[in-house]
This record gives C-alpha cells, structure tokens and sequence, in this order.
C-alpha cells in the first residue's frame, strides 16, 4: 500500500510567478477535491506545471530552465520552487533505513557562466515512480490515450504509463511471457509460410544484405516485443451494442473521449482500493457540456477525493466548483504589477452563525447551502470575478445591466475610438470581470458579504429599503454605533418594523455604507414601475421609456460608478 501527498508549495520568479506565494492543501482528513481558479492568464497552469516539478513528475536537469521560464524573462529573476510532500515508506537504503518520498524539495535556478543552470536538493531519486500519480492534460485529450511510446522509448500518456505499471507489476502475466512469445511465434511463422508475404520479407532481407556490404542480417516481421505489446494496442469502442463494428477511440470527437477518460480514471481508483493517489487534472471540463462538468466533478472528482486520494484540479467552470467547500479553493490573481498572487488560500474552516429575525431560527449553512444552490445557480460566480454585485432578485439584474450599459454609452459617446459603442457597453462587465449575482434577500445577503471578504472579493450591494423615506431614512439608522443602542432609540421601540430595521442596521454595517446602495422604497418605486406584478416584461418596457436623466443617483449611485470603474474611464481601444 503506497500514500503521497502534497502538503505546501511554494513558488518564486517562476513565469507570472514574482515574489514568493505561498500555497497549502488541506490535510489528509479533508475528503474533497482543491480547485485552482482564476480569470485567464492568471497563472493556473503555470501553478500545476510548478507542483509537477515539485512532486518529481517533472524530470529536473541541470538545463530545465531557460530564460522563458523566468519572470518577465529577467535574468536577475532566478527560480525557486519549495515543495512539501509526504509518502509512504517504499523499501530500504543501503544502510537499511526506510525510503519515502517524504520530506522538503526545493528546485532552484542560477546564473553560472552566463547559462541558467537548475539544481535540486534533495533529490528525488525516481521516488515519485513508487506512488501513484497522475496528470492528466484535458486540452490534448487525444495525446492522453495515445498509448505507443515516443522515439526515445518514453511513454507519453498517463493511460500508457498506468498500463505498463499494471503489465510489469502482473507476476502471473510476467509467468506467461515465454509461453505467449513462442506460441505468437509459431503461429506468425504458420500464417507466413509459403506466402506471398513471406516471398517479398526474404527480397528485402536478401538486398538489405547486400547493401550492408553482404553482411547476412535477419530481417524479422512479426508482433512487438512482449513488454510493448500492450502498448501497441487500442481501445475500440461499440456504439447502441454494435460489437461488428468497433471503431478506435481516437477517432471520436474530444467530448466523448473526455467522457471515455473520466471511466479511466474511475477504473484506476475502483481497481486499486489500498493505494491513496495524488490526481492532478489540466481544465478537465473542457470539451464536456455544463451538464457532464457537473457530473464530472460530483462523481469523478468528488468521488475519487471520498476515497481518501487527494485531487487538484484547474478550472474555468463554475459547475465544477462549490463555493462553500472554502478549504479546497485557491484563487488567482495578475496584480498591478503583472505578477501571479495568491489571492485566497485558506484551509480553515469558514462558518456564520445568523439569527433569522422573522422566524428566530439560526441561518446554518447546510440549509443555505441547499436552498441557494436550488434558487440561484450562478452564485459560484463570485469566485470567478474580481468584482460581485449583489443583487436581490433577477429583476435588478435585468434593470442594473441595462442602466450600466446605458452609463457606459453615455461615457464613450465621443471616444472615436469606439467604433460599435453598442457591444463595447454590453460586453463592458465582462470585460472588467464584474459580475452581477443575485441573493434573494437581506439574510442571505449577509451570507455572500461574509462569503466575499472570506474570499477577498471586492462587492457592491444593492437592496430594497422597504420603507418610505419620510418613515424611516438611512441616515437615521446608521448613525447608530451599535445594535444595542439602535434598540434602546424610541426610533426602534416606537416602530411596529422592528424586524426590518434590525435587518437593514445588520446589513449596512455588514456591507460598510460605501458598499451599499438602498433603492427607497424599491426598484419598483425608482423606476416608477406602478404595478406590483414584478412582471419582467413591464420592466423592460419601462426602461426603454426612460430618459438619460432617470439613470440618476437614486437608482445608479457614484458609489456603483466609482466601485465598477466608470469615472474616470480610460477607455479600452476596440479590438
């Protein structure tokens, strides 16, 4: 039985990698798979490509590196990657000491020469070759299952590499070796005797001969080697129980062959029940519809973390991530200086504890959990953006989508530069990576607040005051210092909205007054939509009846502006 496991990486002056980051992965008791995200050319892969250094799945020589492995490709800039792994005992030293892969690697660079030269210490001696480990690259799918060794004898794919680890460590097909390579013999030279084909393999060996100067060489045409053998041979695939005709694998699309790989990977998991594996996985929803990606991270990546082997994984995919499982998520950023930071990383446990003033029942989150996964299936983009606007239902997503784009119009309305202004506004939050999500609710809006500094996320909130303004002002209630003194306020006793307010006081000082922007007494009211239908449609047709001059600070705040960054805009040139 073998075990490995990363603990900690850290990573410097590799690629996006500047100054150090430090990342950690959850201990072996937390059975549930780490996802590495980030907006594109954030540094995700250059992250995996360092822990496959870091584990020895990447072979280090003393010519790894090159300039192009360096930040900003600055020879000053020498790399250093610091790993932490922990393994089973594997066999004995020559002094009779237990080996394992445990222990500290850190893979640097220097300058020496003029020449990048790459070192290790320690060692890892082709420990890694004990454990089992596999990368899987879902972007080259079809390299993945491509079993035949290259030119230099290496096995490219984790499924060739599985496939001769299961045929050498095999004693009982290891006993059969001679006996399959005499019968595959015999029977080869039954089939070629006295043919055609046996006629034209003696003309190449007679003038092979004598081309090599009438040196009598033997030419032999037959099957591969025994150890290659199984190397040589391919997956067919019988479509609807067709078993006529059996088509290669390769020759399908990249989504099926994704889906052929996610049975491979399940097959090495469910074969070796005492072996505990590090899986390492390159974008695996790619090529796979949101539906598969979510199949696949609940039973293939889930699963394989259940049983107790440790899962690491880049992805782009909001279906393949759950943001409360917060000790499995690193996030990346690109800061202002073009350097790859861990922006969150924390193996801690994340809990709020709220009390429900309406029902006074404490708001856990497996309930929330459950509830809001049903309702609102585009929370996980939180984690996917740099910046979150908060809303409370889909028709404030519909009304402050619109009013950005017509705030972003009105901003670039000179800019010559701009040639379709229309698509520019429309594409403008996905562009800075803002996104708009909705809450359902001042309760639950505490919970993603919470859930956004936890992640370190900027947000904006937008609520629905519930109060006429001459009833009750947000002046009034966020003067207060404290819960405690709101409560004593004949403001608070006088009201038969007790609820209400405390909820609105929670929230303000949750989200930060700067943070929030409360439509008085709804976005209904700020839109003068006079109907209380919330019908979708008779929004939108309002909107387009409003003037430029309704798009004002009651419903889009200079707070909103300044939070997505349209005043002041340096506007983009269109691409």
């Amino acid at each position: 039985m073998s075990n490995i496991r990363i603990n900690s990486i850290t990573v410097n002056n590799f690629r996006s990698f500047g100054e150090g980051q430090d990342f950690f992965f959850p201990p072996v008791d937390y059975l549930k798979p780490v996802a590495i995200i980030g907006y594109n050319n954030s540094g995700k892969t250059n992250l995996m490509r360092a822990i496959l250094y870091g584990i020895g799945e990447k072979f280090i020589s003393e010519k790894t590196f090159e300039i192009v492995d360096l930040h900003n490709m600055n020879i000053n800039n020498q790399i250093e990657i610091i790993s932490s792994l922990s393994g089973s005992d594997y066999g004995l030293d020559y002094r009779g000491n237990p080996k394992s892969i445990s222990g500290d690697y850190t893979i640097s660079t220097q300058l020496q020469d003029g020449e990048i030269k790459s070192r290790i210490s320690k060692s890892f001696f082709g420990a890694n070759k004990h454990y089992g480990i596999f990368y899987v690259n879902f972007h080259i799918i079809k390299e993945e299952i491509a079993t035949q060794k290259t030119s230099w004898g290496n096995i490219r794919s984790f499924l060739g590499r599985h496939i001769q680890k299961l045929v050498d460590s095999d004693t009982s097909m290891q006993a059969k070796k001679n006996t399959f390579e005499s019968e595959v013999a015999a029977s080869t030279d039954k089939v070629l005797d006295k043919s055609t084909l046996s006629y034209f393999i003696n003309i190449i060996r007679k003038n092979y001969s004598t081309n090599l100067r009438n040196n009598d060489c033997k030419v032999d045409f037959g099957l591969p080697n025994y150890e290659d053998i199984f190397l040589k041979m391919m997956f067919k695939i019988g479509l609807n129980g067709n078993t006529d005709n059996l088509i290669p694998i390769d020759h399908f699309g990249d989504g099926f062959i994704s889906m052929f790989v996610m049975a491979v990977i399940q097959a090495i998991a469910e074969s070796n029940t005492e072996d505990k594996c590090l899986f390492l996985f390159e974008e695996p929803e790619s090529f796979l519809h949101e539906n598969h990606q979510e199949y696949f991270y609940k039973t293939v990546l889930c699963g394989l973390a259940e049983k107790g082997h440790q899962v690491i994984y880049t992805t782009h995919s909001e279906k393949m991530t759950d943001p409360f499982d917060t000790k499995g998520l690193i996030r990346l950023e690109m800061d202002e200086n073009d350097q790859t930071i861990c922006k969150y990383n924390k193996i801690e446990d994340f809990s709020i504890e709220e009390v429900d003033e309406s029902t006074g029942e404490v708001i856990n989150l497996s309930r929330y959990n459950e509830f809001i996964k049903t309702v609102e299936p585009n929370l996980n983009r939180i984690l996917f953006s740099k910046k979150v606007i908060l809303v409370e239902g889909p028709n404030d997503v519909l009304v402050y989508s619109y009013a950005i784009k017509k705030k972003v119009l009105e901003m670039i309305s000179t800019d010559a530069k701009i040639i379709n202004k229309e698509k520019y506004s429309g594409a403008f939050l996905n562009f800075e990576n803002i996104s708009i999500v909705c809450h359902h609710g001042k309760p639950t809006a505490n919970y993603l607040i919470e859930l956004c500094k936890h992640f370190n996320v900027d947000y904006f909130v937008i609520n629905d005051w519930d109060f006429e303004s001459d009833e009750l002002s947000l002046v009034e209630v966020s003067a207060f210092n404290s819960l405690d003194d709101l409560k004593d306020s004949q403001l608070y006793l006088g009201s038969d909205k007790k609820a209400m307010i405390t909820t609105n006081y929670n929230l303000i000082k949750n989200a930060s007054i700067d943070k929030i922007h409360f439509n008085v007494k709804k976005l209904e009211s700020v839109i003068n939509y006079n109907s209380n239908d919330k019908s979708s449609l008779g929004i939108w047709d309002v909107l387009h009846s409003m003037s430029s001059e309704q798009f004002n600070e009651t419903l889009i705040p200079t707070s909103l502006l300044d939070f997505i960054g349209l005043t002041g805009m340096a506007v983009v040139d269109e691409v």
